[in-house]
Parts: structure tokens; C-alpha cells; sequence
């Protein structure tokens, strides 16, 4: 049934998606072939600029409608009168949240990947041969000077960024979920969980911003501020896989967080009323 569920989810999104990339990397070959008609003369100018200007648009759409039917489709699909269908199929509160957040993490990183295609397409000829050798040239010399270890380095970035789709996506599915505790207007009350957090995280990071400021200006850190520098000086690399690790760990004990929230309100606290 989970198969099931993410065979759905991927047609409901490809429906739509589909639409957009096409729309995308045609803008974009339209936008080329402009270029290659490049002169000085004011229709020129005119159609470029409203060339690129679409193209910019077409990028900023992709990315949106890719946020955007991960919201509605966890909230329709779960708060609305499709909940009762949804919640009578053998799958587990923990399947849905997870089948919800993969798909919706997949096609970010499809929708991503597209608009780089569509860059691609869009600089093809002198201007992409120059990006791309400078960008092999610089991964030479990374290579050269620190050997695998660059290899980890993307890696280890790419997992990170996967981690962060996770946690940004379960963000708003929490937020959501908060919002179904209202009996009335559920989706302005998503809204205020959501700017509460926002406001709770500043109040958060500038009070420890403050007290470390504090702490640091006592000298109560110097002892620790010593051994850091020590550690980057005699571990240059390996200090940086640990801070990127450190990352990972955060985020994933954050994304913990917020699926046991979601997950905690759908199977105790859920109204569909």
C-alpha cells in the first residue's frame, strides 16, 4: 500500500510538475535562440529583456509551485474531507508523514536539477564551455590540494542540503498540523504557528548571541577559543567534516522533532470537522 501511496503522490505531482518544466526548458530555448540573433538595435533589446525577465519568472514559478503542492496536497489530503478516505487505507500515521515528505523532498530536488538544465540551455555555446571549464578547473585544484577528501566534501554537502529539504518541508507540515488545532480558520492559525516560530528562533538566537557575546567578553572562552584554534590548525580538514557532521546531527535531531509533533497531533489530536 505504501508503494501505492507513492506511485499516487508521484502522479498527482508529475500531473502538474510536468506542465511546468516543459514550460521552463522551452522558455529557456526560446530565450537562447533570442541571443543568437544578439545586436544593437532597440526590438532587440526590448525582446531580450522581456526574454529573460520571463525566463526569470518561469524559474521562480518551478520552484514555487514545488512548495506550494507540498502544502496543499498534505493538507488536503490529511485535514480535509479526503482525510476520512485517506485514514481508513492500511498505512500508518508515521507512512503517510513519510510518504508525504519524500515525494515532496524528490521533486524539490527534480525541480532543481531542471532549473539547472534550463541554465545549461540557456548559457549552451561560449558562455557555458567558459562556466564549465572554469568550474572543472576549480575542482582540479581542490582535488590536487586536498585529494578524496573533496570527494566527502560534496558528499557530506549533499547530504546536508537533503537533510535541510526534510527538516524546511516537515517545518511546514508541523505548522499545518498546529493549525488543524483551531476549530475555525485552521489555515490563518498555520500561518501564526509559523510566524510565532519564526519570532521564537530570533528570540532564541539572539538571546544566545547575547550570552555568548557576554560569556566571551568575560574571558570565560579563551581556554576554549585556544583549543578550537588549535584543533583548525592541526586538522584543518578533519575539523570541517566534523562541523558539517555536526550540522547533519542538529538537523536531523530538529527533524526528529517536528515528525514526532506531526505525528503526535494526527493520531491524538486530529479533527476533520
Amino acid at each position: 500500500m505504501v508503494k501505492k501511496l507513492f506511485k499516487h503522490e508521484f502522479l498527482a505531482y508529475g500531473r502538474v510538475m510536468s506542465i511546468v518544466y516543459i514550460i521552463l526548458l522551452t522558455i529557456a530555448a526560446a530565450t537562447r535562440v533570442i541571443f543568437l540573433f544578439e545586436n544593437d538595435s532597440t526590438p532587440y533589446e526590448i525582446i531580450s529583456t522581456f526574454s529573460i525577465l520571463t525566463y526569470a519568472v518561469s524559474v521562480f514559478a518551478a520552484l514555487a509551485f514545488s512548495f506550494v503542492m507540498a502544502l496543499v496536497r498534505f493538507y488536503k489530503n490529511l485535514f480535509t474531507a479526503e482525510g476520512y478516505l485517506s485514514f481508513t487505507l492500511p498505512v500508518t500515521a508515521s507512512q503517510h508523514i513519510i510518504v508525504k515528505a519524500v515525494t515532496a523532498v524528490c521533486v524539490d530536488l527534480v525541480t532543481i536539477i531542471v532549473v539547472l538544465i534550463s541554465v545549461m540551455i540557456l548559457t549552451v555555446g561560449e558562455a557555458f564551455s567558459l562556466m564549465w571549464n572554469g568550474l572543472r578547473i576549480a575542482f582540479a585544484e581542490i582535488y590536487e590540494m586536498i585529494g578524496a577528501h573533496t570527494i566527502l566534501f560534496i558528499a557530506e554537502y549533499l547530504l546536508l542540503l537533503i537533510v535541510a529539504l526534510f527538516v524546511s518541508t516537515l517545518l511546514y507540515y508541523t505548522c499545518i498540523s498546529i493549525g488543524q488545532l483551531s476549530r475555525k480558520n485552521r489555515i490563518l492559525a498555520a500561518v501564526g504557528a509559523y510566524f510565532g516560530y519564526y519570532i521564537l528562533t530570533q528570540i532564541v538566537a539572539t538571546a544566545f548571541l547575547i550570552s555568548f557575546a557576554l560569556t566571551a567578553a568575560g574571558g570565560h572562552l579563551d581556554g576554549l577559543a585556544r583549543w578550537l584554534a588549535q584543533q583548525l590548525s592541526d586538522h584543518p580538514l578533519a575539523s570541517i567534516h566534523i562541523g558539517i557532521w555536526i550540522g547533519i546531527l542538529l538537523e536531523s535531531a530538529f527533524l526528529l522533532l517536528e515528525f514526532v509533533i506531526v505525528k503526535k497531533i494526527i493520531t491524538k489530536k486530529l479533527n476533520l470537522e
